[in-house]
Parts: structure tokens; sequence; C-alpha cells
């Protein structure tokens, strides 16, 4: 009988607890619907047609991906005077290799160059990729995109755009990711749109950018060489993010586009949706731990939910409600802003159930899964040599 009050008490903490972080989560939602409300009033800025630089587009390839002929096709079908398409896979046995030799012979008049092999010792396996891509790279301006993506005509007029205003030294765009079907598809490109990019733009309201986000990354040569080429990205985990970082050190300005990419998502089991965001989570945990601590103020309902569970009382109710119309009102305006269908509302709860789970496990943990590689964070995002 004595054990009873301090369970009660136990309890009465608990819910305390739960209901203070319910507001601050409910306070994050309204500020990350201000924020992308915000971002989808923007308007990209187009380069007129006769003022375009030079740009060599490099995209890294791994495998036969879901989509990937349609993207290569339009990263090479631009909307710009010369364009030249780099494409890279570091295997001759990869299925993507044949594909990306389809794109080429379709296309004749395109400027598209294909490389074969990787660079030793990066442990990076896109950098290795794009190391060995360079030596084919003419142009001084380069876009670095991720082959999973799907472009229009005017992407590559619009993400170089600002590098010609003084003091920019890259350009990086958010994306929305597009399933292709599968339920664990669906959730994996909800977390996308409805969970990290909100997040990168209310991170965005407390100064300004220092880092980059992986699908699309548009920077000057000389701005490369002086952060060390992509060399010095060769042994992080987070690559774009260490760009990002490293030229923001050099006093220049990372800029978010007004331009939105399409990330064609195709986790076609549960499994590959757990170690792909296992992936991300311990990647942001290794750049930003401070941060990634906090990160489970960002799911207002299942926190809602459970303070409701651990002491069920109205007003916990009506908190309940609040939340979930605060969620799915952050589903909506995200989906809007990004130019993505939004998929049914039920899904947002198990969706976030999953997030937060996601969010547990990666707290701990220095492995991650990258395809078909098996990494290992040695301290922070550097990657441990491979034995």
């Amino acid at each position: 009988m004595a054990s009873e009050p301090r369970r009660v008490k136990f309890s009465r903490v608990l819910a305390a607890a739960l209901d203070v972080a319910t507001v601050a989560a409910l306070g994050y939602a309204a500020v990350a619907l201000l924020s992308v409300g915000r971002f989808g009033r923007r308007e990209p800025e187009l380069i007129p047609v006769d003022d375009l630089p030079p740009v060599s587009l490099l995209v890294p390839l791994h495998g036969e991906e879901a989509g990937l002929e349609e993207n290569l096709r339009a990263f090479a079908l631009q909307d710009y005077p010369v364009c030249q398409l780099v494409l890279g896979v570091t295997r001759a046995d990869d299925r993507a290799l044949a594909i990306a030799r389809r794109v080429a012979a379709a296309l004749p008049n395109r400027h598209i160059e294909i490389n074969v092999g990787k660079a030793p010792g990066a442990l990076n396996p896109k950098i290795a990729n794009v190391l060995s891509m360079m030596r084919l790279a003419r142009h001084k301006v380069l876009i670095l995109a991720d082959s999973d993506t799907r472009v229009s005509p005017t992407y590559a007029r619009t993400v170089t755009a600002p590098l010609r205003e003084p003091g920019v030294g890259v350009v990086t765009c958010l994306f929305g990711g597009v399933p292709d079907g599968t339920l664990p598809a669906k959730l994996a490109a909800m977390f996308i749109n409805e969970q990290f990019i909100p997040s990168v733009l209310v991170n965005c309201l407390f100064g300004p950018p220092r880092h980059c986000l992986g699908p699309t990354n548009a920077l000057r040569s000389t701005v490369l060489s002086v952060i060390g080429g992509f060399e010095a990205l060769a042994s992080h985990l987070a690559d774009d993010f260490m760009l990002g970082n490293y030229i923001s050190a050099r006093g220049l300005r990372v800029v978010v586009s007004g331009y939105v990419v399409r990330t064609i998502v195709s986790d076609s089991s549960f499994t590959m949706l757990w170690n792909h965001e296992l992936r991300w989570h311990r990647t942001i945990r290794g750049v930003q731990p401070a941060g990634y601590a906090g990160m489970f103020l960002t799911y207002p309902l299942p926190l809602a939910l459970l303070a409701f569970l651990v002491a069920p009382q109205p007003r916990r109710a009506v908190a309940l409600f609040v939340a979930a119309l605060a969620r799915i009102a952050l589903q909506r305006v995200s989906c809007r802003a990004l130019g993505v269908a939004t998929p049914p509302a039920w899904l947002v709860l198990p969706r976030d159930l999953l997030g937060m789970a996601v969010w547990a496990c990666g707290l701990t943990g220095r492995t991650v899964r990258w395809r078909d590689n098996q990494l290992r964070i040695e301290a922070g995002d550097v990657l441990a040599e491979q034995r």
C-alpha cells in the first residue's frame, strides 16, 4: 500500500511534464505554420536567358532507382544555353550506368558525359563518386544534385540566380517528397514534407542558414576551392550540412532558393523506411546534438495523447483536440507550400508515433545503413575507417 502514493505522485509529475511539453510543441506548431506559409508565398527569381554563365550539373548515381530515367531526362532538358550534365557511377556493374547511357544516347544534342569510378580514401560514398566525376566538370558554376529528384526546365536558371548577388557562397533548395505509392513511401514522404522541411524553415527564423540540404546545391568552383574542394567533405556523413557550414564560416551566405525540387520517395518496405530515417536522425544528432535532443517538441499530437492517457482530464482532451487540429493544419499548409499531394489525415498519428520511435532510437548508436553500405560514425558526423 505504501507504494501506491508514489505511483500516483509519479503519474502526476509525468502528466505535468507532458502538459508543459505539449504547450511547447503547440507553440512550435504555430511558428512552423507561419514559417511554411510565408515560404509558400515566395516567388523564385529567374535569370534572363541571355545572362547565364555555363554550368556543370553533377548527378551521382547508385542503382536503378524508381523513375531514374525520367529524372535524368529532366536534368538534361534544361532551358539553359550551356548546361553540361555529368552522371557518375562508382562501378561498371551499377545498373544505373545502362540507364545513364540510354538517356545520353536519346539526347545526343545535350552535353551529357558519364564517369565510372570513385576517389580512393573517401569514406562518404556519395562524395567518393563526386570527386571522381569532377575530372569531367568543365565550368565554373556547379550544381550538385541527387539522382532521386525530379526538376522542371527552369531549374538550373532558378537555383543559380542568387549566385549573382555579392556575398552569396552557395544556394540550396527545399524539397518535397513524392511517394511511389507504397505505404512506407507515403510515411517517408510525410516525414520530409511535414516534419523535416518545417523544422528547416523554423530554424531560419533564428538567423541566416549555415548549412545546405542534400538534393540540390549550387556554387562557384572558386568558393569550392576556398573550403578545400569536395575533399573537405569526404569523411563527413552530413556532407550537405558541412558544405554550408564550411562556406558560411568563410563569411559567405547560404541562400535557400524559392525553387522546390521533387524527391521521389521509394522506400518499399518498413525496414527500408526505418533504416533511412534512422540514418537521417543519427546524422542530425551528430551535427546538432542539442537540437536533436529537443526534437521531440516538434510532435504535439503524440505528446498530447500521452498526457491524456497518463491522466485523463477534460483540459487534456481539449489539448489533444487542439494538437490534432494544429498537426493537420501543418500538414495541409506544408504540402501546399511544397506543391505536393496531401495524404489522408488519418496517417498523421501513426506517422508521428513512428517519428517519436525513430527519434528515441536515434539518441544512441553510431552505425547507419546507407543503401548497401554499413557506415560507422566515429565522432559527430565523421565517419570511421572501414575494416
